[in-house]
């Protein structure tokens, strides 16, 4: 764009022609930022501007008379939309477009511009009429918020990248403490050692939480039915009775602070379970059925942990229902409900609203 665009004195007279239009009155007075310009005279100067374009630039009216609309433009200018503008006039056709101006005190604005061309009676090309809206609020404000999200994709970027770096040490410190319970249990007699296998593996639960998160692209959507599978091949692996335990969950997923609570209770419903089975001699015959369903209409997850296998129980219902502190203080952490299931096989049944399942995280992000 060329600022310096020369001044065409033939648009005076034109100008003066026009002083008669039956529009010139209206022309004149409209609040909008108007020009009229000439595409018979040389380099399509302007002939006549309202007092609401001369406000707008900070020009005189005798500093815009006979020059090309282009003298508003400047460097920053984006050349292929004052380009885009060109042909459209050379082909005689409205056009539409955005671009940055200049004021005369130099001082920079965003344009919104509409130029079409007016026909005389014999449907040749008499004028170009160009309407200019100062949107620089606009284009300022879409600006921020665009800052604004990079800013804030940036900031989640560092968060995401803090968080799994924390994630990782907390694993690597869960990692060494199963070591030293490990180291600890070689020392213990059989009593001792079966206790320090119960805390290894609760610390194991974390500890796969953990693990989980660092394979998955969302840093905070732990599967949960994947996890259960884990839980329940590492219990099998504990007990080494030849018991089986069998999983069927529905896609659930959560984050770390919900996926600990569940996935303690889920190892601590699952290791009573086995504890009844060997202590039974039932081993050989029965398994373990863990079964997770998320009942969206309802708002209900439902986690049942039963025996499998066996026609007659010789269990009571306070044997199916384990006696843990950590169970009941993590069930009344999440607001939910552990009954005998009495449909089938000998089963206990968490009831969790999910509504109760949404972390103060999850609420905020």
């Amino acid at each position: 764009m060329d600022n310096e665009a020369p001044r065409n004195d033939d648009a005076d007279h034109a100008s003066s022609d026009l002083e008669a239009w039956p529009l010139g009155e209206v022309f004149r007075q409209s609040q909008t930022p108007t020009v009229l310009t000439n595409p018979r005279l040389a380099d399509n100067p302007i002939i006549l501007a309202n007092d609401a374009f001369l406000r707008l630039t900070g020009y005189r009216r005798d500093e815009v008379l006979g020059r090309n609309c282009r003298f508003l433009g400047g460097a920053e200018t984006d050349p292929q939309v004052s380009g885009m503008i060109r042909v459209a006039i050379q082909e005689t056709r409205s056009v539409s477009a955005t671009l940055l101006n200049h004021r005369r005190d130099g001082s920079r604005f965003w344009s919104e511009l509409q130029i079409s061309p007016i026909l005389d009676a014999a449907g040749t090309l008499a004028f170009f009429v160009g309407y200019q809206n100062d949107i620089t609020w606009r284009v300022e404000a879409d600006q921020a918020l665009r800052n604004a999200h990079r800013e804030l994709g940036d900031r989640l970027a560092e968060r995401e990248h803090l968080v799994r770096e924390i994630q990782h040490r907390v694993r690597n410190n869960l990692q060494t403490i199963i070591g030293l319970l490990n180291l600890e249990r070689r020392r213990g007699d059989p009593a001792v050692r079966r206790r320090l296998d119960v805390i290894a593996q609760r610390v194991g639960v974390l500890g796969d939480i953990h693990k989980q998160l660092e394979t998955v692209a969302n840093w905070n959507a732990i599967d949960f039915g994947r996890h259960l599978r884990e839980t329940s091949a590492a219990l099998t692996y504990l007990f080494e009775d030849g018991i089986t335990i069998e999983v069927d969950a529905d896609p659930f997923t959560c984050d770390v602070q919900v996926a600990v609570s569940l996935g303690l209770i889920a190892n601590e419903l699952i290791a009573a379970q086995l504890d009844l089975v060997v202590s039974s001699g039932e081993a050989g015959r029965a398994g373990i059925g863990v079964r997770l369903r998320h009942r969206k209409k309802a708002g209900i997850l439902e986690l049942t942990v039963g025996i499998v296998g066996v026609e007659h129980t010789p269990w009571s219902v306070s044997d199916i229902i384990p006696h843990s502190d950590i169970v009941n203080v993590l069930v009344e952490q999440i607001g939910a409900e552990l009954a005998l299931d009495r449909n089938g096989s000998p089963s206990v049944i968490l009831k969790v609203p999910t509504r109760n399942l949404v972390t103060e995280f999850q609420a905020v992000y």
